[in-house]
Parts: C-alpha cells; structure tokens; sequence
C-alpha cells in the first residue's frame, strides 16, 4: 500500500505510516543486539508472516528524498520513492518493508488491460454494424441493377433493424409504383391496339364490298383507295405499338439465345428485301466470308435490321449498303445510304418513340417514329448497342454492335478452279 499517486490501497500516507509503525518497530527490537546472520535467519523467518518482504540494508544503499531526509535521520518511518518501500533507520543499518506493496503490479497491468477491453469493447460492435451496413448497400446496389435491367418484381430485403431500412421502403414503394405505372401504361396500348384492331377490320371488309360495287369514271379522285391507305397506315402504327411494348423489358437473354450462321442469314434477309427496291439495296462482308456463328434471334434481329433497310431506302438516292463485319467479341452490321444524313444535333434523340425530325427526313416521308425505337430496343435485348453516324456515301449510318460467342468460325470462300 502507498500514496494516491502511486496508486496504492492508503491514500493517507501518513495513516499508512501510522499504522506500519508498530510492525515495523517489533521487528526491530527482534533484530536488536544479534549479530548480522542471526538478523538475517530472522528477517527470512518472518516474512512469510507479513505477506511481504523485509529486508536490512547499509545505510549508503538507501536513497531517501531530501524532504523525508531529516525524519529518516531521527528513526522515523519514510517511503523510498524509487523502489516503493518503507524504510526505517536502525543506527548504521536501515530496515526496510514491503517492494512492491500489493496491488502495485496489478495497477500496471490494469491500465492497458482496460484499454484493450475498452478497444474490444468499441471497435466489435463498429465492425459488425460495418459489416451489416455494408451488405445492405450492397442488396440495394443489386436490386436497383436488377430494376434498371427490366426486373420490375425486385425489390430490396433488409432487417427491421438496418439502418437503410426507411431508405430500403422508400425505394420499394417507388418500385412499386414504377412498376404499377409500367403495367397500366403497357395494358393501355394493348388495349387500345387491340379495340382499333376490329372496327379497323370492318372498314376494310366494308372497304372490298365497296369497291366491288362503285363504279368510278375515269380522271375521278379514288377515294376509296386512299381510305384504304389510310387504314393500312393505322393499322403499320398499330403493329408497330404493340412490337415496341413487346420490347418494353429488357431481360437477361444470354441463356435464352441460341447460335446461328449469321451471312447466309443475313443475305437472305437483305434478298427479300431487295424484291421492293433491287437497284438501291447491297450487301457484303468486310473481310468477304460465307460463315460465321453468332448467338442471337433470328426473328427479332430481322425484324431490327429490316427497319434500318427500309429507313434507308425510304430516304436514299442511289444506294443503300449493308455491311457486315466479323470479330471476336463484337459483330457490326452497317447500313449506309447516300441520303441526307442526320443532323449531329439530332441524332441522340433518333431513337426516341414517334421522333419525327425536320427537313429531308420528315413526316412527309411516311412512318411513325417507331422503327429506329423498335431496332434499339431489340439490339438492347441482344445485349447490344445501336449508334448513328455518317456514312461513306455522305448519308446516314446505322450500326448495330451485337455480342458474339467465344466460339466462332470464319471462313474464306472458295476460289474457282481455273
């Protein structure tokens, strides 16, 4: 036991002296009139009993502070700082008790004992809610991706007690109505593409019943025909609708699509649609192959590839080119034509549903801004992306970049026996 500022059990030094006093002055009339031996035998004998140390000393070996100095010299009991002990001055020799008193060692190994349970204590609990917090974020991270990618049915699951937990309902809720607003808007266009369907359907049966029973006098206007025309255009916008809604989704389809050889396809296409407009429509390879195999649908892609030709005849004047280029990651299908191209400023918003742009390529050219959004859309759902630039012949080109397999084969044509 020492002072306050030693850390000791007495923080009265002077009641702790007081009460040492006695102990200390029995054992010294124990150790009176023995010689040095004997004093040690009995120092070593009563230890034991005082549950620690005492020891006899030359007065040279004991340091005490110059303030305690003068009781030191007139045999009073002082405490020697630098090894924690009380002394006692018995004429030429000093006794001493204690070193270290108990609790000493304790109080050093206390203080970093409690720091590291304090750490413990403090950095276990940041780690784990860490830890927590960032597996939410990560949940929400993968929901929103999955959302974004046309999965309109996910939605973020945490704990009650996350803290992202109002940040995770609000996101559902918003979800939900994204989702609700997604559905009512696709069942509207279906809807009323499928009610226009049928009195679509009676005006052209009334239409033929007509025209078989009208006569018209030559130079007369027919109107019967251009009524005619008109319902095939609305009954195009309507096709058209229902194709865009179709595509409105934009799955996961890498495991749903199978391979195809892509040139004798891609020629056949282009074949069919020659039959309109021979003379404008081309087509070849870049490097010239006969086969190659690509992951993709032949339906869809044809419906996409057959909307950048027919917008490239409806708008060239000599020529439309499609070009096709091989790769190993990536396939490009071009289609160029000699028109008047598209305005830089205007070729962000191309794609967009029913964009009619001024000048050349406007609405007195015919359609309704639905084909190029229909192309983007079924090239998104290949995994693929659709640009607009200018093409060799100072027109407009179209260029679908379109993911292939890893496996894939080139094959040169064969050269003719001479």
């Amino acid at each position: 036991p020492r002072s306050t500022h030693r850390g000791t059990l007495f923080p009265d030094p002077t009641l702790f002296r007081s009460t040492c006093a006695l102990p200390i002055f029995l054992v010294a009339e124990r150790l009176a009139g023995m010689d040095p031996e004997a004093q040690k035998q009995e120092l070593e004998a009563l230890s034991p009993r005082f549950g620690y140390p005492l020891g006899l000393y030359r007065l040279d070996e004991i340091q005490v502070d110059q303030g305690a100095q003068q009781d030191f010299l007139a045999g009073l009991i002082v405490e020697e700082e630098d090894r924690h002990i009380l002394v006692m001055r018995l004429g030429d020799q000093v006794l001493t008790m204690g070193g270290p008193f108990p609790g000493e060692r304790l109080h050093h190994q206390a203080i970093p004992l409690f720091l590291l349970i304090f750490m413990i204590l403090l950095i276990l609990p940041a780690l784990a809610w860490t830890i927590f917090f960032n597996w939410d974020v990560k949940k929400m991270e993968n929901t929103a991706s999955r959302f974004i990618a046309g999965d309109y049915n996910a939605r973020v699951r945490v704990s009650k007690i996350s803290s992202l937990t109002h940040i995770a309902r609000g996101f559902n809720s918003n979800a939900d109505k994204a989702q609700r607003l997604i559905s009512s808007q696709k069942d509207l266009v279906n809807s009323v593409s499928h009610e226009i369907r049928t009195p679509l359907a009676r005006i052209k049966f009334s239409l033929e019943m007509a025209g078989e029973d009208v006569s018209r006098k030559p130079g007369t206007t027919n109107y019967m025909g251009e009524i005619g025309q008109d319902v095939q255009e609305i009954e195009t916008l309507v096709d058209e609708m229902l194709t865009y809604a179709k595509f409105e989704q934009e799955p996961e389809t890498s495991h749903r699509l199978s391979n195809h050889e892509l040139v004798s396809w891609l020629s056949g296409l282009v074949r069919r649609e020659q039959k309109g407009a021979a003379h404008l429509i081309h087509f070849k390879t870049l490097p010239e192959i006969s086969h190659f195999i690509a992951r993709f649908e032949p339906v869809y892609l044809g419906w996409a590839v057959r909307n950048l030709i027919r917008n490239g005849v409806r708008y060239a004047d000599t020529r439309v080119e499609i070009l096709f280029e091989p790769g190993s990651d990536r396939m490009h299908i071009h289609v160029d034509d000699d028109g008047p191209g598209i305005p830089k400023d205007t070729r962000d918003k191309i794609f967009e549903p029913f964009c009619r742009m001024d000048g050349s390529r406007s609405r007195d050219s015919g359609g309704y801004g639905l084909g190029l959004a229909i192309a983007k859309r079924i090239t998104r759902w290949h995994g693929g992306t659709i640009t607009v630039g200018q093409s060799p012949f100072q027109g407009a080109r179209f260029t679908m970049m379109l993911p292939v397999n890893q496996e894939f084969h080139l094959q040169q044509p064969k050269k003719r026996k001479e």
